[in-house]
């Protein structure tokens, strides 16, 4: 799934510096690829879904225009 939307992410050096993890808390990187993974599945989705739409509305065009 090559989409063309960058996620970009705001000054994460100046957090992991600012306030230093313990060793029980999870890290923000696996948590920050999830939720990038996940939007790019909606938008993924969200395009073939469209997609279908308009080959059914095209479809339908064409047989009420040859009926």
């Amino acid at each position: 799934m090559n989409s063309g939307i960058k996620i970009i992410k705001c000054d994460r050096a100046n957090v992991l510096q600012t306030s230093p993890l313990r060793p029980d808390e999870k890290t923000i990187q696996p948590s920050q690829r999830e939720i990038a993974g996940t939007i790019k599945n909606w938008i993924a989705d969200l395009a073939q879904r469209r997609r279908a739409d308009e080959l059914t509305a095209r479809t339908r065009f064409l047989a009420a225009t040859h009926s």
